[in-house]
């Protein structure tokens, strides 16, 4: 996997669309002064990893606030076969990567296979809610004993984070109504986006758009869901 492609890919989740009808901007994060400090599995630290082989340098993306949310290089030397060793892998970069509790916030999504890697996914949820496009991927060599090398989140920091939203679905239906044919009978659904966003999701009648984001905080249209092509 190119390193640029996997860099682009990570920029490209947190990048959002936002237009008008503002509520109100009130944070919906609470205080965040009993995060947890201890893990349950050793921590691993960035300066121990070593470079790939045929580069100089190990490869690592940080978002703007500083969070590292692309590792790329050799990231341990012991083999990961199976789920359970990927997320204890991924658990043991929790203090580097700014993870809470990956063992209860994340669910096995599935593995995918090309050429000599395997990538093992697994998505967020808050609760019984999918936080939509937060996940954390572990990309595995298999020409190298089955050698970690890559680690790319799109991780929400969710402590402390509030379900209850400010905004009412019907506003939420207002605010899309401001830039899109909504039917009488649409019935937002609430859901939480990556950031976290506290999200309404609002169907429209559109030829390329399905769906827009409202967020429940402050009414501003934040993405737009495009329409598969048939």
């Amino acid at each position: 996997m190119d390193k640029r492609a996997i860099a682009a890919a990570v920029m490209s989740c947190c990048a959002l669309w936002v237009c008008g009808c503002s509520v109100n901007k009130s944070s919906q994060k609470a205080k965040k002064d009993d995060k947890p400090n201890t893990w349950p599995v050793e921590q691993r630290s960035i300066d121990e990893i070593t470079p790939l082989k045929g580069e100089e340098d190990v490869f690592i993306t940080r978002d703007e606030n500083d969070n590292v949310r692309l590792i790329q290089g050799v990231l341990g030397n012991e083999p990961i076969k199976d789920e359970k060793a990927a997320l204890d892998f991924i658990a043991s970069f929790s203090q580097e990567m700014s993870f809470n509790d990956v063992y209860s916030e994340m669910r096995f999504g599935g593995i995918s296979e090309y050429s000599d890697r395997l990538d093992y996914r697994f998505d967020q949820y808050y609760g019984d809610m999918e936080i939509i496009d937060s996940y954390i991927e572990l990309t595995v060599d298999k020409s190298d004993g089955f050698k970690p090398i890559i680690i790319n989140s799109t991780y929400s920091d969710t402590w402390g984070f509030s379900t209850k939203p400010r905004v009412s679905s019907v506003v939420a239906v207002k605010c899309a109504a401001d830039n899109y044919k909504v039917s009488k009978d649409a019935v937002p659904k609430l859901a939480i986006y990556s950031g976290p966003v506290l999200t309404w999701i609002v169907p429209v009648i559109d030829d390329k758009v399905g769906e827009v984001y409202i967020d429940a905080n402050n009414g501003n249209t934040f993405h737009r869901e495009l329409k598969i092509s048939q």
